[in-house]
């Protein structure tokens, strides 16, 4: 397309069409993308008994032109310029020096010359006239009809990455997470609040139930759904591990701490875990999950009783091994 050093100058468009096409159609469609902005050339290409359109676009106007509407229709498909001298390499040659821009009248057939292009389909009324012009004006003045992008959702911004798992899958397991941290168990979460963030966040409710969906597959939580609603939830201890450093960045610090209490000085009583959380500056739920992965490597021995009663019976001699491990 031609460029001006003069940053007003409007885009210049050639309005050609047949005689036939001016009262209706051709006329009103150069009023109107005038109106837009378009500076339209009208009556110097009025097609005339012995008039080659070619000749005066190549001759006149592709210098300055920023567009050609050529107006297709039952009366101009028969004009000389349309059905001899419209060639394949016409077509291309004004291509190359400004933008053709094919609108369609009655329906007709397009020429093959010019059926490699995207063309308007119009009819002969005001408002079909008035949304051309719409049409014509935007592609000129370089509008663009898609609505503009908004900001992605929040989850996709803070939800970590976690192999196997989609964002929202990611972030709905950090929220099970907090919740589960929130409540000191990972039994029965309360789903309401799991939900509410989740949608705050920008998970759709069929993007939230399909992330259940995937981990309950993937053994990261055990989910049951009425309905496809989720009824219940709770977090695997799988889970957990998985995500725990996304909810807590510090947490191998916090293993670390809580190991070298067991090892150099370890509670006694009948609530050992709060006495730990206490002194790891932690959750009671990090430190129960703490000494749940240590009974399993046979590294502690501890009871859990009624309420929040816990008690720690032996310490592996091995067990300061461990904190090589942070």
């Amino acid at each position: 397309m031609p460029e001006s050093d003069d940053p007003i100058r409007p885009p210049v468009a050639f309005v050609s069409h047949a005689s036939e096409d001016k009262p209706d159609f051709a006329e009103p469609l150069a009023r109107m993308i005038a109106n837009l902005g378009v500076q339209p050339w009208l009556d110097k290409w009025e097609i005339r008994p012995g008039d080659s359109l070619v000749q005066m676009l190549f001759d006149e106007g592709l210098a300055t032109a920023d567009a050609v509407i050529l107006v297709v229709s039952q009366y101009s498909v028969s004009k000389p310029w349309v059905r001899e001298e419209l060639d394949h390499a016409t077509v291309q040659r004004v291509n190359r020096g400004t933008r053709l821009i094919p609108v369609r009248l009655d329906n007709v057939p397009m020429p093959a010359p010019l059926q490699h292009l995207l063309w308007v389909d119009a009819e002969r009324s005001a408002a079909s006239v008035q949304a051309t012009a719409r049409k014509i004006a935007d592609t000129l003045h370089g509008h663009d009809a898609r609505p503009s992008v908004g900001p992605p959702p929040t989850y996709t911004m803070v939800a970590p990455r976690i192999p196997g798992l989609t964002p929202a899958d990611a972030f709905v397991l950090t929220e099970i997470i907090r919740e589960a941290i929130a409540s000191g168990h990972l039994l029965l979460l309360d789903w309401n609040i799991i939900e509410s963030r989740a949608q705050a966040a920008g998970v759709t409710a069929e993007a939230l139930v399909e992330s259940m969906h995937a981990l309950g597959e993937g053994d990261y939580v055990d989910v049951s759904f009425r309905a496809e609603h989720v009824h219940d939830v709770k977090l695997t201890r799988f889970g957990y591990s998985v995500g725990i450093s996304a909810v807590l960045p510090d947490v191998d610090q916090v293993h670390q701490r809580v190991v070298s209490a067991l090892v150099n000085d370890p509670p006694t009583g009948i609530q050992i875990i709060h006495n730990l959380a206490d002194r790891a500056s932690t959750e009671r739920l990090v430190v129960d999950q703490l000494l749940k992965d240590l009974e399993d490597r046979g590294l502690v021995t501890v009871s859990r009783g009624m309420g929040d009663s816990s008690r720690l019976h032996n310490v592996s001699p091995t067990l300061r091994r461990v904190l090589d491990e942070y």
